[in-house]
């Protein structure tokens, strides 16, 4: 399994709507695309998010799926439109060690 975590700053432009019409379209793409095994969003509600406003956690089969994720349409259309509307998006992956 691999996790893929998405942080976002939106533009102070941003309207509610538009954040959550675009959080909304990103919880779809797991009906969407094939090797996502869970796909949560949502906004942030801690003082301690350096700025940074909504969230997206979600997890895949393995590498070769979240390597197909990125150049996806469904997921290229979704992120031309948070690049219009953020100032900032950080992406971490990475594979969960072994319970110890």
């Amino acid at each position: 399994m691999i996790e893929h975590v998405v942080l976002i700053k939106w533009k102070e432009a941003t309207s509610q709507e538009v954040k959550d019409r675009l959080l909304h379209e990103l919880g779809e793409l797991k009906d969407k695309i094939l090797g996502i095994v869970s796909y949560r969003v949502g906004h942030n509600f801690s003082e301690r998010s350096l700025g940074y406003d909504a969230a997206v956690t979600s997890t895949f089969v393995d590498l070769p799926s979240l390597q197909a994720y990125g150049p996806h349409p469904e997921h290229q259309k979704i992120a031309k439109q948070l690049g219009e509307n953020s100032v900032s998006i950080l992406v971490v992956d990475f594979e969960p060690l072994p319970a110890q």
